[in-house]
This record gives C-alpha cells, structure tokens and sequence, in this order.
C-alpha cells in the first residue's frame, strides 16, 4: 500500500504542474489576442476627404470644394463669378475627417 502511494504522488504533482502551465498560457494568450486586435483598430487610417481648390486666372477669386470625379491640375471649370473670366483648378489635396471622441478617458 505504501508503494501506491508514492507512485501517485509525482503523478498529481505532474497534474498541478501542467494545469498551472494550462492556466497561464490561456490567461495570458488571450491578454495577447485582446491586446493585438485593439492595437489593429487604433491603426485603421481615418476617413479621408478630398478638397479641390479652383481660381480664377485673373486670381481675384479662390474656392475651396468637393473633388469631383473628372478634377485634375490644369482643368477648366467654369465662369468666375466675380470677374466672368475662365476658373481653372490648382490643387487637389486630400485632409482627414475630424472623428468625434466619445467622450471617455483612457
């Protein structure tokens, strides 16, 4: 009987062992998952908008709006409102949208 006994004692200190071992690798994979897929989502680029800036070749008037699929460097756009003269686009640049914080502290 006593033989029994010392043979099931390195078997539940196996066990406890490699439960232990089971225990942190699941508590601290998970942390790891949980932490990569919350950096993924602070990464994500945020919404862009694409400004359009159109002159008038006398340089009396200057707008900023919307790009329109069609815009390029050099375009005739239009009458000028001011003078009538040709309006032609000079720049096209893209600037992100502001994103609302929801109001919560880090």
């Amino acid at each position: 009987m006593n033989m029994q006994i010392n043979n099931n004692i390195p078997t539940i200190i196996l066990i406890v062992f490699f439960s232990a071992i089971l225990v942190y690798l699941v508590r601290y994979g998970l942390g790891y998952i949980v932490r990569i897929r919350k950096n993924k989502s602070e990464l994500q680029e945020p919404p862009l908008k694409t400004v359009t800036v159109v002159s008038c070749i006398n340089q009396d008037y200057t707008l900023e709006r919307e790009f329109r699929e069609g815009d390029f460097i050099g375009k005739v756009d239009g009458p000028c409102p001011k003078c009538n003269s040709s309006t032609v686009v000079e720049r096209i640049y893209v600037v992100p949208l502001a994103v609302r914080e929801t109001g919560r502290k880090r």
